[in-house]
């Protein structure tokens, strides 16, 4: 549900509609404010719009590297994932191969008790 929070950037006061809580739409203000300060405390002659455009594009490149970062560790995700598939199918055919040398030895132990005729000399 959209909510309206009062926030202030630059000076100016802003009602945000948002489906984000208060808390979180204060604090996004309060560092965009910070970033808009600190950028006009070094370019004191820089107008508040070419301030504000230069944290628009510090955030823009922000996101995009972050999203780059996601689909790099989504990518490693997938991999991993299907590295433990096939481990996991590996294991499986171990196991099935593993129980059919033991029949196969089970088998041959039978034949060689039916041929042992060290028993039946005692």
């Amino acid at each position: 549900m959209a909510e309206t929070v009062k926030v202030k950037i630059a000076g100016i006061e802003y009602a945000i509609k948002t489906d984000e809580s208060p808390e979180f739409t204060k604090k996004i203000a309060a560092e965009i404010d910070s970033r808009i300060k600190e950028i006009k405390k070094a370019n004191p002659t820089s107008s508040t719009m070419q301030i504000a455009i230069l944290v628009a594009m510090q955030y823009c490149f922000e996101s995009k590297d972050a999203l780059k970062k996601t689909e790099e560790i989504r990518s490693e995700i997938k991999s991993y994932l299907e590295d433990a598939a096939n481990a996991q199918s590996e294991r499986d055919f171990y196991k099935r191969e593993i129980e059919r040398m033991k029949d196969e030895a089970k088998s041959r132990t039978n034949q060689i008790n039916l041929f042992d005729t060290s028993d039946d000399e005692a």
